[in-house]
């Protein structure tokens, strides 16, 4: 089974040296967007996130969104 690293920005950079043995590309993908996802949910910052996948030969699949968070302000209007 061929190993994947997923290297995480958000504005931070986190690098995976260890990697993850997964079946194929599809794999890579599902698992990118679940890391964003979890990234949702945790409320890690704001702003574009982006998981880049790659191989042992290089980059291979990039996962991007955005969290955008507006909140009313205490005369009703957007913040």
């Amino acid at each position: 089974m061929p190993r994947f690293y997923l290297d995480y920005r958000s504005p931070a950079v986190v690098i995976d040296h260890e990697g993850i043995d997964l079946a194929d590309l599809k794999a890579v993908e599902r698992l990118a967007r679940e890391l964003l996802g979890e990234t949702f949910i945790c409320g890690a910052g704001t702003g574009p996130i982006e998981v880049e996948a790659r191989d042992e030969f290089g980059p291979i699949l990039r996962v991007t969104a955005t969290i955008e968070v507006k909140r009313r302000t205490e005369h009703g209007g957007r913040a």
